[in-house]
């Protein structure tokens, strides 16, 4: 009968104990390629150590967060970062979908300079005395 108690205790400890955490699932694509699932993608919780990766598939999961609101970071090389501020519910999964777009650089100016050192004679003379 102990044992039956403990069991009992502990599920529904357990049980509720997942109902206080909720769970971020969302998907990071390529903005200009048809919305193509971008591979390894960084997703990190903006003032926290949480992160996650994309899979090959684009899909990420960040779980047992705290009810309440985050500011998502999402980074690839090469692309955009974006920052989100979504809301987390402990009773239903928060779905978004992240499109980056890829980084552009402007060069405004480009200067090339090069020297062309001439050999002179008097030194050439010199040199082989």
């Amino acid at each position: 009968m102990k044992q039956l108690i403990t069991l009992l205790l502990l599920t529904f400890s357990s049980i509720s104990f997942a109902q206080n955490t909720g769970l971020i699932v969302g998907k990071v694509t390529d903005k200009e390629l048809n919305n193509e699932p971008l591979m390894f993608a960084s997703i990190s919780v903006k003032g926290t150590a949480i992160a996650s990766e994309t899979d090959f598939t684009g899909i990420f999961l960040i779980e047992n967060l705290a009810e309440g609101d985050y500011t998502l970071v999402c980074n690839f090389i090469g692309y955009e970062t974006k920052e989100l501020t979504i809301r987390v519910s402990s009773m239903q999964p928060t779905e978004i979908n992240i499109s980056l777009a890829p980084s552009t650089i402007s060069i405004n100016e480009l200067t090339a300079l090069s020297s062309v050192a001439k050999k002179d004679d008097k030194t050439a003379v010199a040199l082989n005395n």
